[in-house]
């Protein structure tokens, strides 16, 4: 306790004479500038370590469906597709329905994807502005988005749990929307670019990433939705613009996303006819 006290006395001795000397304290001013000034570049390293460029990763994480459990076919991400699998007979439960609903953006992704990472500012953008001024959504539907990665490994690292358990367990379901998805205006609309990508849904080993599918079991989905809900599917897309442009912005991948929930623009026959 004596320590403590001298201790305390020293430092009151060091305020009294900091408060008494005016000289010294515009010189402290201008030393705690200085060190604020200088500290600031690092300030920003330390910060911007906080997200370590990874924000399309941590959004999506917030809309995952996990794949544990996938193994023996009891993942959250199994629970979806069992969902899609028998929504068209009713045969789900009330949980189910519940969760997912008849209408939501299913997206498949993984880490260190170009792609995904440009999808994402489309994602959150219409998200924040969801059903605002110049992203009206038609049927008043809230905003629904689940995530699949399809990069993630077993425990042993030694198996990808989406090629290996869903895709082989739900193989239908990707084969079917490679066939009855060319029927849609939008890939009519931009087949040389997207035909080889949607051939590749046929495959585990062919299945790229980002691919988003817009389920739709609403009794406005398109004729050529298939009896898995999948009524639009988006692949790494560029947005759309005032006039039919195309680019890459934050904006215009939303109004392509809205558009796609909408089935409005490019994915509408008006849309197709004016192309």
């Amino acid at each position: 306790m004596k320590v403590l006290r001298a201790i305390g006395r020293f430092f009151a001795r060091i305020g009294r004479w900091i408060r008494d000397t005016a000289w010294i304290q515009p010189l402290l001013i201008v030393a705690v500038i200085f060190v604020i000034v200088f500290s600031i570049p690092y300030i920003t390293v330390w910060v911007k370590s906080w997200y370590s460029g990874d924000e399309d990763v941590a959004y999506y994480q917030k809309f995952e469906l996990s794949l544990d459990g996938a193994e023996d076919g009891k993942s959250e991400v199994d629970d979806l597709f069992n969902y899609l699998y028998g929504k068209e007979n009713g045969d789900v439960t009330e949980a189910q329905q519940n969760k997912y609903g008849d209408k939501f953006f299913l997206t498949f992704v993984q880490e260190d994807c170009s792609g995904c990472e440009s999808a994402y500012y489309g994602f959150n953008y219409l998200q924040n502005n969801w059903n605002k001024a110049g992203y009206e959504i038609k049927d008043g539907g809230s905003f629904k988005l689940f995530t699949i990665f399809v990069d993630t490994m077993d425990d042993d690292d030694k198996y990808n749990l989406f090629q290996k358990y869903i895709y082989n367990s739900y193989d239908e379901l990707f084969e079917t929307t490679a066939g009855t998805y060319t029927e849609s205006w939008y890939y009519l609309i931009y087949e040389d670019s997207m035909a080889d990508e949607l051939a590749n849904l046929e495959s585990e080993d062919t299945f790229s990433s980002p691919t988003t599918f817009l389920i739709d079991f609403t009794s406005d989905a398109p004729f050529y939705s298939n009896e898995f809900g999948v009524s639009e599917v988006l692949f790494n897309y560029d947005g759309t613009v005032s006039g039919g442009a195309s680019e890459s912005t934050p904006q215009a991948k939303a109004t392509t996303l809205r558009d796609a929930w909408n089935h409005e623009g490019d994915f509408s026959q008006e849309g197709y006819r004016n192309k």
